[in-house]
């Protein structure tokens, strides 16, 4: 289970920008757990002698939560929080789906249960219309501008357990964030949370490639 969540961590680097997670206190139990610390800026925790991912061919995705605690979190619309939460539920069921694995919601032999919280959010609304004003602004005098003023960010904790008993045998938290130099949608900050949710579930579905090929 170490070695999946070294990759899962590792694979982030093809999300937006990879920064510390600080003040955070995982959601669950943690205390039968080793915590990595050679994975920061991630936090990662994992029980020793966990099955691996190759002991897995069907897969829980629970409904995503969300942490309201950052003041941040009432400046920003339901219905975008909400868009966000089933974002990364579909991105995860879909890239292990398209690998050929199963997902559906019956515990059973081989079947892990994976359930994400999200919280931090930074992605206002006017954000990308900032952005955008910023380039229209330096074209309008012939200035070519390749960077963003504003960015999204966003923390994921993923808790993987085994359903039938429902064991928790690894945590891992990340917290990404958009670029603001040649940023590949400056209209929207959402986006930039939308590549870490993508991210996320490539990532997994790699890590389960990998276990099952050896």
């Amino acid at each position: 289970i170490t070695l999946m969540l070294m990759i899962l961590v590792a694979i982030t680097a093809c999300a937006p920008k990879n920064i510390p997670v600080q003040g955070y206190e995982p959601t669950v139990d943690i205390s039968d757990l080793e915590h990595d610390k050679s994975q920061g800026p991630h936090i990662v925790y994992a029980r020793p002698g966990a099955p691996g991912l190759g002991d897995y061919n069907r897969f829980i995705i629970d409904p995503v939560t969300v942490i309201y605690k950052d003041p941040k979190m009432k400046e920003l619309s339901p219905e975008q929080v909400g868009r966000m939460q089933q974002y990364l539920r579909d991105a995860m069921i879909k890239e292990l789906r398209d690998a050929g694995y199963e997902v559906g919601t019956k515990s059973q032999a081989g079947t892990m249960r994976i359930s994400f919280t999200i919280s931090g959010f930074k992605a206002p609304s006017g954000g990308g219309a900032a952005n955008i004003g910023t380039i229209g602004a330096g074209a309008a005098v012939g200035l070519p501008v390749i960077f963003a003023v504003s960015v999204g960010e966003v923390t994921v904790e993923g808790v993987f357990r085994e359903a039938l008993t429902n064991r928790i045998d690894g945590v891992a938290v990340t917290r990404t964030r958009g670029s603001h130099v040649l940023n590949p949608s400056p209209w929207s900050t959402w986006a930039d949370v939308e590549k870490s949710f993508d991210a996320w579930a490539k990532g997994f579905r790699e890590a389960v490639d990998k276990a099952h090929a050896k």
